[in-house]
């Protein structure tokens, strides 16, 4: 493991601050690119929180081509049959109502159907892991990979003029304070990001939901729950709202419990003996011993900001976007957040692209953060609990698979129109649309995703000779690999699929969606051209 020295480096490419999902991520989508950067997070270590507790498909392609899907997955194994969603007078009286299945699993066959259909366009599945156990994943391998992470340092003030930030950075262990500068800031520091509030950065939503109580607790509920693993249990009577979500099902679980400040409450009322009375009372079970591990307040809330881009300082994750829990979406958007945006980082700090490259970052990623924080949103009812049958109304949106499009951004062509999720399955290789998944081998191993590694691509429909030909004048300036279909089988399967001809290419972007569909006729000054035109996108 490659550890920090104490001093802090005078200049950096990228300074990112906050070392949650958001933050984590861009450290290694950085790396992949082979930029440096260093990374700041006041706390002392990761989240000790379970907080989030899934990845969407769409992360996990990501981390599949990060190479830590497995790992992750394996992180969360304990949560894996956590599904279904239970509301009743206690979660004891409840369970016992239920047969020896999880709760709500999705049974109907048109369902099931279309949960096959979305399966089966990529090579990865979402997956349970909380973030307490994932955060230690991704820190560990940005640190193994060389990256420059300070936890317990704090951003402390920060301006920027048309060439750099310069930051001022805060010791928390020692108390020293530090002046640096960057090219660029990445604030992923979280829903009450002070790097935003100190821009005063525009934001529009339905704003506050409800105040919480988080609480985090241990209680021995193995053969209570054993056979009836679920994800949430929602309690809502005249004088107690909450819901109570599975950690491991088995000893570890999170109660959100709503209070109403307007009515005088404040999260000093809950002191341990109370948040003990009314863990008892959710949990139907008086006598069961608990040891309550955290208790804080939360706001839900859905907000959004107007842009995610001012001057050289970008906006990622909750800082971006906060929502509910509902959509199972704030770890996600947040991880696709920055995956968009370190290629394009990249590409201008190598002198590969314009500046103006960058302003498609808000562009195609600030749609998408408002749409699922809205539909986060629109999944609470009228005491701010989860609507189980709004959840299954959206459960292909929920799943994760990109089926939105990137539309008057960085790609070259296709319609008018700002980044929209789009409802056309499947994914067919339009421009602005994620690659199609095609598997590559019988064994089902190797996927057209993997080809994805955070370069440019070109996809031959055909042989890619013409096409290595073709780039060979180009290949001093910009880092491009070709790809062919390796048989004549997957070769008609993604003519097919992509209504592509055998002598044309996808050119595919580092973050694996299509830039353009080039034709079989297209010149090497042809392929030149997109190639600018895409780079200095504005």
């Amino acid at each position: 493991m490659v550890l920090a020295t104490s001093s802090l480096p005078p200049h950096v490419p990228v300074l990112i601050v906050g070392g949650g999902f958001a933050g984590l991520t861009a450290a290694l989508c950085l790396q992949q690119q082979g930029i440096a950067y260093l990374l700041l997070e006041r706390h002392p270590g990761t989240s000790i929180l379970p907080k989030s507790r899934g990845l969407d498909l769409r992360s996990m392609e990501i981390f599949r081509e990060l190479g830590l899907s497995e790992a992750l997955r394996e992180a969360g194994r304990d949560l894996a049959l956590a599904w279904g969603v239970l509301r009743g007078p206690s979660l004891a009286q409840t369970l016992a109502t239920q047969p020896l299945a999880n709760a709500e699993r999705v049974t109907h066959p048109s369902q099931l159907a279309a949960f096959a259909r979305l399966a089966a366009q990529s090579p990865e599945s979402g997956a349970r892991c909380t973030q307490d156990l994932a955060e230690p994943v991704l820190r560990q391998a940005a640190q193994v990979r060389g990256g420059d992470l300070r936890f317990h340092y704090e951003l402390r003030h920060f301006v920027q003029d048309a060439d750099r930030v310069t930051a001022t950075v805060h010791d928390r262990s020692t108390g020293a304070e530090h002046t640096l500068t960057a090219d660029y800031l990445l604030a992923a520091d979280g829903a009450n990001s002070l790097i935003r509030q100190a821009m005063h950065v525009a934001t529009s939503g339905r704003g506050s939901l409800g105040h919480y109580i988080n609480v985090y607790f241990e209680a021995d509920l193995t053969k209570l729950v054993r056979g009836r693993e679920f994800s949430m249990f929602l309690l809502q009577e005249p004088d107690l709202t909450s819901f109570l979500l599975t950690i491991n099902n088995r000893d570890r679980w999170a109660m959100h419990l709503r209070y109403y400040p307007e009515q005088g409450q404040q999260p000093a009322n809950f002191t341990e003996p109370v948040l003990q009375r009314l863990l008892h009372r959710v949990l139907g079970l008086p006598g069961l011993p608990i040891r309550i591990l955290s208790a804080r307040p939360w706001e839900m809330s859905v907000r959004t900001v107007e842009q995610a881009q001012v001057g050289r300082v970008f906006l990622a994750g909750d800082a971006a976007h906060t929502m509910t829990p509902y959509a199972g979406k704030g770890a996600a958007t947040g991880v696709q957040d920055v995956h968009n945006l370190a290629w394009k980082l990249a590409a201008v700090l190598r002198g590969q692209a314009g500046p103006a490259l960058l302003a498609s970052y808000s562009a195609e990623r600030q749609p998408i953060g408002a749409f699922y924080a809205h539909l986060s949103g629109d999944m609470a009812d009228a005491h701010g609990l989860v609507d189980p049958a709004k959840m299954k109304a959206h459960a292909q949106a929920l799943l994760g698979l990109p089926d939105y499009t990137y539309r008057l951004a960085a790609v070259l062509s296709g319609a008018d129109g700002p980044t929209t999720p789009a409802s056309a399955l499947p994914l067919a290789g339009l421009p602005g649309t994620r690659l199609p998944h095609l598997w590559l081998d019988d064994a089902h191993t190797t996927s057209t995703l993997d080809w994805c590694r955070g370069s440019f691509l070109l996809v031959a429909s055909g042989e890619a000779a013409p096409w290595q030909a073709r780039y060979a004048d180009l290949a001093h300036n910009w880092p491009l690999v070709v790809h062919e279909l390796p048989t004549p089988t997957t070769r008609r399967t993604w003519q097919q699929l992509t209504r592509t001809q055998p002598g044309d290419a996808l050119l595919v972007r580092p973050d694996g969606f299509v830039a353009a569909h080039l034709l079989a006729a297209s010149t090497a000054a042809d392929l030149a051209t997109s190639w600018r035109q895409l780079l200095a996108w504005a």
